[in-house]
């Protein structure tokens, strides 16, 4: 109320506007907007009134004007019968031809259109007037043939007449007329036929035609040219003559491109496959396999004439190659570049066989026929006919001459890039068609068989670079080595070469024995089927490894795209496109990723047999992988599979998650390939850290963490001591003891019959498993037999001692899986061969190679009937093999009767490779097949898998390396009263380390039971070495408990002594005792 400038009240404020009607901002913005899309709206209103009644008025007007035309039509043609000279008839004709191509319906002007034909083929003037003015009378002719094509495709499927339509296509096409009215001028006439010919292909001639044909010719059930009816033949002389017409190569091209379009590129009818493509195949002349690869190949809509210029279809493809069938011996070199080009582009059009790829796990492949197969095996049942088109299109290609031509044309071209690209291509696509591709195409294996090819493909291989802007180019191999992606068009191009390399040369690699691939001579002449030297092959395996390496982090990637919704809402329409593009991608992926690593397995195991690599060559010293988590690799986990190898994560449901637990990581999974796949990239010593880590996580769930103390579950098992054997396969058979993990305690009964005193902490029980595994390994018993090297393999002939022999193997292979359960080394030396058929996956089945480990008298004769160079008759081989067990002889057949099938020039390789199967495989398979389940039972085979069978045999007994008495000394207990100082133990290691190695191993034996060393040291040895005293009676001889690793050593006042009864102990060779 009151201020200090005077005011003693406010004065009052007057507002002249009225009542206040402020609006808020939001809402005068919607009412702008809406203001803004109903003016919008009125606008467009209105143009779409006018542009309606501008279209209705134009179709009254050309009603209008169609009826006054049809009117003038009628009262010309009245007049035409009246008129005589030939000018004012040739002008009525013309007149007429442009009124009725202005009206025409085909519901109210049929009867005139067919009277205007009759009237055209009466008249004697039309060739004159076209010799006078061709340009005009050729439009003329090319409206008239049009409307009477149009009226053919129209009325071809009801009863209706077609004569005067084709008599006019005859006549007003055919060459002499035109030759005719032109005196005789060759160049004067082709020029406007020609002309013609395009304008009636353009309108979609050869479709009409095709209608024609399917709907008036009758169908046929068997393959012939010979045309059944004259339409028949008057239809097919309307196909080839614009093909002989057309003399200039782009015309020529582009007609003979619109008869394959119109004909070939959908699914055939009746006549068109059994009648029509018989009949052009035999008019090779006119269609001649460069003027096909020309209409085919778009040279226009690319730089270098690689595109297509139809889409792909499987009946394109049969057609070509049906075509091509009676010209391939007779194509250039220059042709047959051409034509690759053709076919890599029309081979991608055969259906590929879902699931051939190994690398999609089974489980996958289940999701993937209950989730997405569905509709195709509905549409599988409707599609037998393409079916059998895509298999009759491979065996064309695969034909011999077919196949010659190609491999001839590769040694001309000295496999230059335009040549194997697009081979590559399709090879690579037949990879893709079938399971047994490479074994069934005849082009594959051929080329697999072609040294010089192979050689030439992988230089193409590691010279393919990609340009770098700053840089020299980059080698592709680098780029996928380091695990990154390639631009599209380098993948199209570079893909298929190396994943066909990786399975020609995969192919190639079993039929090689050891001669050849060892560059060993025979006879003082070099073999020469092997592709590289061995040098070569250190390089090329390293590329390998890291290839296949790269492809493991490029199959799981460290980063996954973020993709925002709103961006999925705009491409979801063309997803179904993209997954289908996306799905090819990953099987071409996956495919790559299976040969390279098959490929890579060949070579170290080639390598393991007889090395011809560097020390640690296959070591990848950048790959790190925890050994002491196993957690983090639980192999077969159903964890790994929620991971699409190339394509990321799927998308997991709440169940899944609460079932499965959440997805391993990318680092997790890519360990767990490598394990998987490539376990030779990882030290040795570190997969048996792995190894023992992971049975030791399984140890913890199925014996507990108070084993030790003689707590939680276990096995009681009391075994008489002369009965070992019988009494472990009957109390530990799957049916008293189906799970053997558990901690088993032994307790032994004397001869006497009297149980033994002591109680079981471990060491009864590694000493009844040690004489046990001895016992059931002993040739003597009949389960197993040695090769000339003194190796364990299963007996063949065990049917002959024991009947139902399975359930000893299963046993005998459970035995040995607690024994690696348990970490105890058994000197058990196995055959090479034996221990690959157990780390096998599938059938398990071995090859020929491994042969010489079984029998290498065999084996030897076998290659000199490989490379004999007479007549194979001579030597009275047959396809049976001759058996003889327990004094029995029996003959067997490899062949239905193989008896009678002699072994001749042709069928001797086979007659090998069935020798060596049936020896390796076939007579010892369910002796196999048995102890691996019982081996499987209690070790997971996965795990094993991490090892070669020269490594498998040092994780079962231990590795032959010579004792490091340092690490013993420092690993080693004392108990009653000895210490580390004390004299007697001084002048032990003082002995110990005079002896040799064959000492050294016997003494480790006398108190282990195994003369060789724990793999990880004698810091794993379990118990621990152990020395106690054993009084000072000094004639009693050192003696050993080797169930507890523990040796009992007298205290000896001189180490002469000691050394002299010391060697006697160990030397001995005396038993010990479970006690």
């Amino acid at each position: 109320m009151y201020s200090f400038e005077g005011d003693f009240r406010r004065r009052p404020q007057v507002s002249l506007g009225g009542a206040s009607k402020k609006v808020p901002r939001d809402e005068l913005l919607q009412r702008a907007a809406v203001e803004r899309h109903q003016r919008e709206m009125s606008r467009l209103r209105w143009q779409s009134a006018i542009t309606i009644q501008a279209a209705v008025r134009g179709h009254l007007a050309r009603v209008k004007e169609k009826a006054i035309q049809r009117k003038e039509f009628d009262e010309i043609c009245k007049l035409c019968g009246q008129q005589s000279t030939e000018l004012q008839t040739s002008h009525m004709i013309r007149t007429l031809i442009h009124k009725i191509g202005f009206f025409y319906s085909h519901s109210e002007d049929a009867s005139r259109l067919a009277w205007l034909g009759q009237l055209c083929l009466r008249s004697a003037v039309l060739s004159q007037s076209f010799a006078s003015q061709p340009d005009l009378w050729l439009t003329v002719i090319q409206k008239l043939l049009k409307l009477n094509l149009s009226h053919l495709a129209t009325v071809v499927t009801s009863s209706a007449a077609i004569a005067v339509p084709l008599r006019l296509l005859e006549v007003f096409t055919d060459p002499k007329m035109y030759m005719h009215t032109s005196e005789g001028t060759t160049h004067t006439v082709v020029s406007p036929l020609e002309k013609l010919w395009l304008h009636l292909t353009r309108e979609g001639y050869f479709g009409k035609l095709r209608i024609v044909m399917e709907n008036r010719v009758p169908g046929f059930l068997e393959q012939s040219a010979t045309p059944p009816i004259p339409l028949a033949a008057s239809l097919l002389s309307l196909i080839i003559r614009p093909l002989i017409v057309c003399k200039n190569l782009r015309s020529k091209s582009y007609v003979v491109c619109k008869l394959l379009q119109d004909f070939f590129t959908t699914p055939f009818s009746p006549q068109v496959e059994l009648f029509l493509l018989p009949a052009l195949a035999q008019h090779s002349d006119i269609l001649a396999a460069d003027t096909l690869i020309s209409a085919l190949l778009d040279t226009e809509g690319h730089s270098k004439g690689m595109s297509l210029s139809l889409e792909p279809t499987p009946w394109l493809l049969y057609s070509l190659l049906y075509l091509m069938s009676s010209q391939t011996a007779s194509l250039s070199s220059s042709v047959v570049v051409r034509y690759l080009n053709v076919l890599q582009h029309l081979t991608t059009a055969l259906p590929s066989v879902l699931g051939s790829v190994v690398g999609i796990t089974s489980d996958e492949r289940d999701s993937l026929e209950e989730e997405d197969l569905v509709m195709e095996d509905v549409q599988n049942k409707d599609s037998e006919k393409l079916k059998k088109i895509a298999e009759d299109s491979v065996v064309m290609l695969n034909q011999p001459i077919h196949v010659q031509v190609l491999i001839h044309d590769a040694e001309l071209q000295s496999c230059s890039q335009e040549f194997l690209v697009p081979l590559c291509r399709v090879c690579h696509v037949l990879l893709s068609y079938h399971k047994l591709a490479i074994h069934q195409f005849r082009l594959l294996y051929t080329l697999a068989f072609n040294p010089g090819f192979l050689r030439h493909l992988w230089e193409s291989v590691v010279t393919s670079s990609i340009p770098s802007v700053f840089d020299s180019p980059t080698p592709i191999l680098q780029l996928l080595s380091r695990g990154l992606a390639l631009p599209q068009p380098y993948m199209e191009m570079f893909l298929p070469q190396l994943t066909v390399f990786c399975a020609l040369f995969s192919h190639l690699m079993p039929t090689l024995h050891e001669v050849e691939f060892y560059e060993d001579e025979i006879d003082g002449s070099s073999v020469t089927r092997m592709p590289f030297s061995l040098s070569e092959l250190v390089s090329l395996s390293l590329a390998l490894r890291d290839v296949c390496l790269g492809l493991i982090e490029l199959a799981y990637p460290d980063t996954k795209p973020s993709v925002n919704e709103h961006y999925k809402h705009v491409v979801q329409s063309v997803s179904e496109e993209c997954s289908v593009n996306t799905q090819l991608l990953v099987q071409a992926w996956l495919q790559l990723f299976k040969e390279a690593v098959g490929l890579l397995h060949q070579l170290y195991s080639r390598d393991s047999q007889r090395q011809f690599c560097p020390q640690n060559h296959w070591i990848a010293k950048h790959i790190s992988i925890p050994v002491n988590r196993p957690t983090d690799l639980r192999f077969g986990s159903r964890r790994s599979r929620s991971y699409t190898p190339f394509v990321g994560l799927r998308a997991l449901t709440r169940e899944q998650l609460e079932e499965e637990g959440p997805p391993m990581s990318t680092t997790e999974i890519r360990h767990m390939t490598i394990l998987r796949e490539l376990p030779f990239v990882v030290p040795f010593t570190d997969r048996v850290k792995i190894f023992q880590s992971l049975v030791l996580k399984d140890k913890v769930d199925n014996q507990g963490e108070m084993s030790n103390f003689l707590m939680g579950p276990s096995i009681q098992v009391l075994i008489r001591r002369n009965y070992i054997y019988e009494d472990a396969f009957d109390k530990l058979s799957p049916e008293n003891e189906p799970n053997l993990k558990p901690r088993m305690r032994v307790q032994v009964v004397n001869q006497a019959g009297v149980d033994e005193a002591g109680v079981d902490g471990g060491g009864i029980f590694r000493e009844f498993l040690n004489e046990l595994l001895k016992t059931a390994f002993d040739p003597n018993r009949g389960f197993f037999k040695t090769t000339h090297d003194r190796l364990l393999y299963p007996n063949p002939g065990v049917h002959l001692l024991v009947e139902n022999f399975t359930k000893h193997y299963y046993f005998i292979g459970r035995m040995l899986g607690k024994a690696m359960y348990e970490n105890m080394l058994v000197e058990l030396p196995f055959a090479a061969f034996f221990l690959a058929k157990i780390l096998g996956k599938e059938t398990a089945d071995v090859d020929i190679h491994h042969l010489a480990s079984l029998d290498p008298i065999m084996y030897r004769n076998l290659l000199y009937l490989k490379t004999y160079d007479g007549d194979v008759s001579d030597l009275g081989l047959d396809f049976t093999v001759l058996n003889s067990e327990l004094g029995e002889n029996q003959v067997i057949e490899l062949i239905s009767e193989g008896s009678n099938t002699p072994v001749t020039e042709s069928n001797r390789i086979r007659y090998i490779h069935l020798m060596a199967d049936y020896k390796l495989n076939k007579q010892i398979r369910p002796q196999c097949a048995a102890f691996k389940q019982g081996l499987a039972n209690v070790i997971n085979l996965e795990w094993l898998r991490m090892f070669d069978p020269k490594e498998l045999q040092i994780l079962i007994s231990g590795a032959n390396v010579p004792i490091d008495l340092i690490d013993l000394r420092n690993n080693t207990n004392y108990s009653g009263g000895y210490t580390a100082d004390h004299p007697v133990i001084q002048m032990f290691w003082k002995v110990a380390e005079e002896f040799d190695e064959k000492e050294r191993r016997q003494l480790l034996k006398f108190v282990t039971s195994c003369s060789r060393p724990p793999l990880l040291g004698f810091k794993e040895l379990s118990p621990s070495f152990c020395i106690q005293n054993a009084g000072s009676e000094l004639d009693r001889l050192p003696t050993a408990s080797t169930c507890m690793n523990l040796l009992k050593l007298p205290e000896f006042k001189d180490m002469e002594t000691l050394r002299l009864k010391l060697m006697y102990a160990i030397k001995s060779g005396a038993g010990f005792e479970l006690s």
